[in-house]
């Protein structure tokens, strides 16, 4: 497995992204919030957190608020579990200052997209970019390729992790089970691979990724984690339970308003979690219905109302 200057990526288990909690009044970062749900995914049993990633509306934060956030988890874990920090920009020179940013507030490594402005980049534009962000905060990368328009395929990643020394794993995400079933086949001895799609988590266990970041994750840390301990040990009735459980409540969060849901859900299971940043719309009173709903039928108590 590839390593550079002695580091390695380890994704295995559980490395939920979590939300980015927002105040109601002003849409900035609310710290309590956040340091509680930091510790409650660490008593959750998780095997990491990943910060400012698409569940936590990473594509609007700026570099200080990136610098905050990360050190506002990195201070509240202590080390217990690791802390990736997520960079979504559109440009190398955007990427390196956020990138600087989450090093200095102590992350372990960075979840990286590729520049998702609406012209594709080049394979060698893709080669200089994370070699640039890797170059400047000399940090472990995780590719998260999940840019609809600049979708990274096997060759192209092969590619990068062979000319770029820090790039030491994907998260492949974007809903292609496809693009996870060929990463696993061409490129799981190089690096790990770590899956980010929600509605197939229990089939890329079951086809050897390392674990998950994903936004079920979030809302469902515990869960997950069954999920994929059972798949691991080959109970795969149990696993498939799991499955079918979370899913209908995945259909229910999932869309436009993702991240405004998962909070939503989080608020009713008890876990306020703020507010999404506009021009994320919170949800109507009959999605609400729905999300509260498919929870009851779930088996998962109200306790919260957001």
């Amino acid at each position: 497995m590839k390593s550079h200057n002695g580091h390695q990526l380890n994704l295995k288990g559980i490395i939920p992204p979590m939300v980015t909690a927002f105040t109601p009044d002003t849409e900035e970062l609310d710290l309590d919030l956040i340091r509680a749900e930091a510790e409650f995914q660490v008593q959750s049993g998780v095997q990491g957190i990943c910060v400012g990633g698409s569940t936590g509306e990473g594509q609007g934060l700026s570099e200080e608020e990136i610098f905050t956030l990360c050190k506002t988890v990195v201070d509240q874990v202590a080390g217990r579990v690791q802390v990736i920090g997520g960079v979504i920009a559109d440009s190398t020179a955007d990427a390196i200052r956020k990138a600087q940013a989450a090093k200095e507030a102590g992350v372990d490594s960075i979840q990286l997209t590729p520049p998702h402005y609406l012209w594709v980049p080049t394979s060698e534009g893709l080669v200089q970019h994370f070699m640039r962000v890797g170059e400047a905060v000399k940090l472990p990368i995780l590719i998260y390729n999940v840019i609809p328009w600049v979708d990274i395929d096997v060759r192209v990643m092969k590619t990068i992790i062979e000319q770029v020394p820090w790039v030491l794993g994907i998260k492949q995400s974007g809903g292609d089970m496809h693009k996870v079933a060929d990463m696993l086949h061409e490129l799981h001895h190089l690096v790990p691979i770590t899956t980010g799609i929600d509605d197939l988590l229990y089939p890329t266990f079951c086809l050897g990724v390392d674990g998950a970041i994903s936004c079920l994750t979030a809302v469902f840390p515990k869960e997950t984690l069954e999920l994929y301990r059972k798949t691991l040990a080959g109970d795969h009735r149990g696993a498939k339970a799991i499955h079918d459980r979370l899913l209908p409540v995945w259909r229910a969060i999932e869309g436009p308003k993702m991240p405004y849901m998962a909070k939503v859900a989080m608020a009713m299971l008890g876990r306020p979690a703020g507010v999404a940043r506009s021009p994320i719309m919170p949800p109507t009173p009959e999605e609400k219905e729905r999300l509260r709903q498919r929870l009851m039928e779930a088996g998962f108590k109200i306790v919260g109302e957001p």
